[in-house]
């Protein structure tokens, strides 16, 4: 019977990465291990889980699907240990645990499958299963899932030491592993590419997550983005995407149920679930993974995208060429997390660091308190006496929503430019795209371009700022 942990599940999922379970073993080293596994951990548990006198082995197909199972789910939370060896908090993996997340056509194995290997591999000790607790509430004319907290599975320190004795140690992931199989990857058909939610509300001081909402058809500009988004996936989809499981794009805007809502409030980009979501690796990690029609990949940036925008949308001076974070006495992460905050709930006045901003801090830092160390006020003073723009955030007329939608917009007008003009694949991160190496000239003048674009289609007039475009690769 798998261990279902219970205590400490916020800490737990604090960290949490979708797994898609598209991948499996590269090495022989790897298939050697899953088949250790298979023979020695999964058929020994699942024999031991039958009543007596019904124990059968499995058929041969059911044991190659357990071992698609086992090699899919390794692949990914061996993916994830690695995070950890750059000193960070290992991430839990996310998956959804019932019937309808199980596409045998998609997968290679269903569900029952998987919770035999589950059980199996929980069972020896291998893997840690906290349970999930779904939140139920209606959406249109019936009652479905709408948060909560889903099922996360992480690898024991145990299982990573079992497979060093095979050779296939957690550093090397990249020899032993990988994201894709040889199955044709094909976008889900019944998720939305646009996608509308409501504000998220309150209850008893518990902030709840937003409920989707029915998208009107007969919506203009509704219309008018859908198609945007699937001339991109239709560009990308005869494009080679290396690295991972890219099934296209989606928009997802927010506040749909309030008076000011004009599809201007959010809408950013993300990658269509049943693939890997890209957007939440780091940096390093997409910059080793991805591949472009077979080419190296860089992220080019709108350097504090928001902040610059803000600027620019109240027409107010601003220097691109300095570091709007290096300000003295203060470390720079410190500063954008001040930033990032105050803008993020239009307060220039916080009491107190942000739970996000302190996990964040301590993710990249482990060990290290934001709080304990730097006193949010005085660090706010000084960041408002660099930047007076940010003292009126509150009636400003420019929230965060308000600066997603905008930088979503700018994003969206430069990959229009890049792909279905001039041909050249990239990938949106919210304020970078993922350029090929080769196209990072033409990526940064695209970007540029649009922000002034994008700019003076708000105000009316040309943009008096201009952005500064940096690489990371």
């Amino acid at each position: 019977m798998t261990e279902l942990v219970a205590a400490g599940r916020s800490r737990v999922r604090h960290a949490a990465r979708l797994i898609p379970l598209l991948g499996g073993p590269r090495s022989v080293e790897a298939e050697t291990f899953v088949s250790h596994l298979i023979q020695e951990r999964v058929l020994p548990g699942l024999l031991a889980s039958m009543s007596e006198g019904h124990r059968k082995a499995p058929r041969a197909t059911s044991i190659e699907k357990m071992r698609r199972a086992t090699g899919a789910l390794l692949a990914d939370l061996f993916d994830l240990w690695a995070e950890g060896e750059h000193g960070k908090a290992v991430p839990a993996g996310l998956h959804g645990a019932s019937r309808g997340d199980f596409s045998v056509e998609r997968l290679g194995f269903g569900y029952d499958i998987f919770v035999a290997v589950r059980d199996a591999l929980a069972g020896a000790g291998l893997l840690q299963v906290t349970a999930g607790a779904p939140r139920w509430a209606p959406v249109f004319d019936r009652f479905t899932v709408r948060g909560g907290d889903a099922t996360t599975y992480r690898l024991t320190q145990e299982a990573v030491d079992l497979a060093s004795s095979f050779q296939v140690p957690a550093s090397a992931w990249g020899t032993h592993w990988r994201r894709t199989s040889d199955r044709n990857l094909t976008a889900p058909t019944d998720v939305p590419r646009l996608v509308l939610r409501t504000k998220p509300g309150r209850v008893a001081g518990k902030k709840q997550d937003p409920v989707d909402l029915q998208v009107d058809p007969s919506d203009i500009r509704a219309r008018s983005i859908l198609s945007g988004i699937e001339s991109l996936n239709g560009f990308l989809r005869d494009q080679s995407i290396g690295g991972l499981a890219f099934p296209g794009l989606r928009r997802i805007f927010s506040n749909g149920d309030q008076t000011d809502f004009e599809w201007n409030k959010g809408g950013r980009y993300y990658s269509l679930p049943g693939g890997h979501r890209y957007e939440a690796w780091g940096a390093e990690k997409r910059g080793e993974s991805i591949k472009l029609n077979g080419e190296p990949v860089v992220e080019v940036d709108l350097r504090a995208s928001h902040l610059t925008l803000l600027h620019a949308l109240l027409r107010e001076p601003f220097s691109s060429d300095a570091d709007p974070y290096d300000i003295e006495d203060w470390p720079r992460a410190v500063v954008k997390a001040w930033v990032s905050q105050a803008i993020g709930a239009s307060n220039p006045v916080p009491r107190q660091w942000s739970k996000t901003s302190e996990a964040e801090y301590e993710a990249e830092r482990p060990g290290q308190f934001l709080g304990e160390a730097f006193p949010i006020r005085q660090v706010g003073a000084d960041v408002k006496t660099r930047h007076p723009v940010l003292v009126d955030l509150r009636v400003c007329g420019f929230g965060a929503l308000d600066l997603q939608y905008h930088e979503a917009e700018i994003l969206r007008l430069a990959m229009e430019d890049l792909m279905l003009t001039q041909g050249i694949p990239v990938l949106p991160i919210h304020d970078a795209l993922i350029s090929p190496c080769s196209k990072v000239l033409e990526t940064q003048r695209a970007l540029v371009r649009a922000f002034s674009t994008q700019v003076e289609r708000v105000t009316g007039r040309p943009s008096l700022v201009h952005p500064k475009v940096t690489l990371k690769s």
